[in-house]
């Protein structure tokens, strides 16, 4: 088995170590880990680099989970070991030659990531191999053709837990002004997003599913005319915004 090396261990990265170790994809001694932050290490039990030479050395496959001004600032030699970047806005290009691009969410913590990849040229069929074995363990996934359409997935759903969470505020606000107690919010508005996304079928679309709950007159579809085309504009001026943002960085 390949030894996995990651490089930042907070909130995407430890998610990442979190959803290995938890789906069994490896154990503690086939991780390594190292951050500034020693501690983020620590939590997970898996080996500890004292350096990032160190990591390197002793990996056979490394994780960038780290911010692109701190890749940028880094100076050191992957040599020919196999390089994921989860780094937003950081193209093939600008990796180690024998690297692979993905964007996960935070949904990979679950097992439910939803993700996007682009491989580069001189990547092996063995390093492949166990690349896809990882992203089966975080979620569901799909290899697209460039660097442009990472960048435009992670507007969609790299960001898109964000866009759910500023959703489900709002309602939880609302529910508030009800009179509502949060602890019962959270359970409901759970509940809502679980139970709405489990009564769609694969093969059913969003605006079919919309009207089977908008009844002609009834309460949804006067919520809906509230809301209006404006609020769908709105999200997607957001995730253009997100896509642009992303060639920035």
């Amino acid at each position: 088995m390949k030894k996995l090396g990651i490089i930042g261990c907070g909130v995407m990265g430890g998610a990442i170590v979190a959803r290995v170790l938890i789906d069994d994809f490896l154990k503690e001694k086939d991780i390594i880990g190292f951050d500034v932050n020693r501690e983020r290490v620590e939590r997970f039990e898996i080996c500890v680099a004292s350096s990032l030479e160190e990591l390197i050395e002793v990996s056979d496959v490394i994780v960038l989970a780290i911010k692109p001004q701190t890749y940028r600032g880094m100076n050191v030699s992957f040599g020919k070991k196999l390089v994921i970047s989860i780094m937003a806005g950081v193209p093939l290009s600008d990796l180690p030659k024998k690297a692979i691009r993905v964007m996960p969410n935070l949904g990979v913590r679950n097992g439910f990531g939803a993700m996007s990849w682009v491989i580069g040229e001189t990547v092996s069929k063995s390093d492949k191999h166990f690349f896809e074995g990882l992203m089966n363990c975080l979620g569901f996934g799909m290899e697209v053709k460039s660097d442009d359409e990472v960048d435009k997935m992670t507007a969609l759903t790299g960001s898109g837990p964000a866009y759910l969470y500023a959703f489900l505020k709002a309602l939880q606000e609302a529910g508030r002004e009800f009179g509502f107690q949060d602890e019962n919010l959270r359970d409901m508005l759970r509940t809502l997003v679980e139970g709405s996304l489990m009564a769609v079928g694969f093969e059913e679309n969003f605006e079919d599913a919309i009207s089977r709950v908008a009844s002609k007159g009834g309460t949804t579809e006067a919520a809906l005319d509230v809301l209006g085309d404006e609020w769908g504009d709105k999200l997607k001026e957001a995730v253009r915004a997100a896509y642009e943002r992303s060639k920035e960085l």
